[in-house]
């Protein structure tokens, strides 16, 4: 809800629910209010809380257990739009956040904190060819960690060649880097190299990624579809052609 009331400020609200198997089932809300400073810099400030609740039959301790967390947060979004290219009509973007608050599990309050940076460009280099780059990291702070409170990564949102939230970590950083064939103002294909590195404090591993591949995208009057085809490796392991991930989006604006 822009600009409330006839003023710079607006309101954001957000509702993600997400169920992990017949493990866990999370449930996030989040309420922002968001300055426009002016067309290309924004300012937030809201709350965010967090419910999730063990399915299984069998406490696992520090793995898998129930808890509420509450938070404070605060952000900045920076946005630079490109009005003469429809299919791509944002040409940069940063957007930074941080998060304070306590998880409580048993009584037992737990101080955190998170931190969000993402960040990307496009590179045009003439009205068809494009470098598009787009870099994320996410961390928890945290004197200790259950498992459904992790971040999950992996897929045709963060790093292809990867399973949809396949890939638990307490920390990541990934970049994905694509070179872009625009066809038609509505057809474009696409390159893609990937990079990442994550953390898992409570499995104690420390591992990088790498997946390659190539992609289409068509733009329609009901939204975006995205097919990709990619593979990918951890770190000191050969690219098996058994690994690649075929992946399917479709992004629709309303």
């Amino acid at each position: 809800m822009p600009y409330f009331l006839r003023t710079p400020i607006g309101i954001d609200l957000q509702l993600n629910i997400f169920k992990q198997d017949s493990s866990f089932t999370n449930v996030n809300q989040s309420v922002k209010l968001n300055y426009q400073v002016n067309t290309k810099h924004k300012l937030f400030g809201g709350l965010k809380y967090t419910e999730s609740n063990n399915l299984l039959n069998v406490d696992y301790g520090n793995s898998i257990s129930d808890y509420k967390s509450n938070y404070i947060t605060v952000a900045y979004e920076y946005v630079k739009p490109q009005y003469n290219n429809t299919l791509f009509p944002i040409n940069s973007n940063v957007f930074l956040e941080s998060g304070f608050g306590t998880r409580k599990n048993s009584n037992v309050n737990q101080k955190q904190t998170q931190l969000l940076a993402e960040a990307s460009k496009i590179f045009n280099l003439n009205e068809k060819n494009s470098i598009y780059l787009r870099a994320k990291g996410s961390g928890l702070i945290s004197d200790t960690y259950f498992e459904n409170e992790l971040f999950r990564f992996g897929g045709i949102n963060s790093v292809r060649g990867f399973q949809e939230n396949s890939i638990l970590a307490t920390g990541y950083g990934f970049l994905n880097t694509e070179y872009r064939l625009q066809l038609s103002p509505t057809i474009y294909i696409h390159s893609i190299l990937d990079v990442a590195s994550f953390q898992n404090k409570i499995t104690a591993i420390n591992e990088k990624l790498f997946a390659y591949g190539f992609g289409l995208g068509i733009l329609s009057n009901a939204g975006l579809l995205k097919l990709n085809y990619a593979n990918g490796k951890i770190n000191n392991q050969p690219f098996k052609f058994s690994n690649s991930q075929i992946h399917i989006s479709f992004q629709a604006s309303f």
